[in-house]
């Protein structure tokens, strides 16, 4: 670890639900999970549908990608943390009980105290 960086973190930021951004940020997340790196993985309102229980399926089955719910999976069993802005629940009118089981949900202003430190950060 370079020591200009307090953590292992890495920050993978998603704002939109195209198939292009979704798949890019979970290809990345899971990538840095496989490094052993802790990866926050961060969904603004832009992309909140895609926690919604069932709708990574729709992402299945993209010519030459990998399967979305495997990655998101893969995230989550190597100690990511999939975290989702609250602001992303009423803006489409989700409850957290529409979401996928392990997602935390947080105030923007409370993910940026978790993410302090990381070492990088992409967006989608």
């Amino acid at each position: 670890m370079n020591d200009e960086f307090q953590t292992d973190k890495i920050v993978v930021v998603l704002n939109n639900d195209d198939e292009q951004s979704v798949m890019a940020a979970l290809v990345m997340g899971a990538a840095i999970a496989a490094t052993g790196d802790e990866v926050l993985f961060f969904i603004q309102p832009g992309g909140a549908k895609i926690v919604k229980k069932g709708a990574l399926e729709k992402y299945q089955n993209l010519k030459g990608q990998p399967d979305p719910v495997e990655l998101f999976d893969a995230i989550q069993v190597l100690d990511g943390r999939i975290i989702l802005c609250e602001l992303g629940l009423p803006i489409w009118d989700m409850t957290e009980e529409d979401i996928v089981d392990g997602v935390e949900v947080m105030m923007a202003s409370t993910f940026l105290f978790e993410a302090e430190g990381a070492k990088m950060t992409f967006s989608y």
